[in-house]
């Protein structure tokens, strides 16, 4: 392949991803106002979700919130109903954050169609594609500084 095009292409998968970034940026938000919370909480709630759990300061981390700013969103998310605060068994001094999973099949709900997309366009690719795919996003999230799963 030419440099030249595949500086082309390098071009085009670039305005791709964005393209997949914004549609799926203006998604979440619709879902965050469908359920009443803003979209730094439903990302917060993503992100927690994806960890399982985490203690407000880990998750001030992932966000790039402060603590502060953190506070603020979970003691939003806990009124909502969708976590809840626990003692951290590790630290008594600190709180483990869980996501409330029937508080979430709403949510879930709402995001099927978009997994059932996906799902159809990666049923195209073959295994090695595949690995191609998950590839670039595990190298991409992991240069992001975003939480490991």
């Amino acid at each position: 392949m030419s440099s030249r095009k595949r500086a082309e292409l390098l071009q085009t998968v670039g305005v791709e991803v964005r393209r997949f970034i914004a549609g799926a940026i203006l998604f979440n938000l619709k879902v965050a106002e469908d359920i009443g919370i803003n979209a730094t909480d439903i990302q917060c709630l993503h992100v927690l979700e994806l960890q399982g759990s985490a203690t407000p300061t880990e998750l001030a981390g992932w966000s790039r919130l402060t603590t502060g700013g953190i506070t603020v969103v979970l003691d939003r998310l806990e009124g909502a109903g969708y976590i809840r605060r626990e003692p951290n068994p590790k630290d008594r001094r600190s709180i483990i954050i869980r996501p409330v999973m029937p508080a979430l099949a709403k949510i879930h709900a709402m995001y099927r169609s978009k997994g059932e997309g996906l799902a159809k366009v990666l049923s195209r690719y073959t295994e090695n594609e595949l690995q191609l795919i998950l590839d670039f996003f595990v190298r991409t999230n992991a240069g992001g500084g975003e939480p490991k799963g």
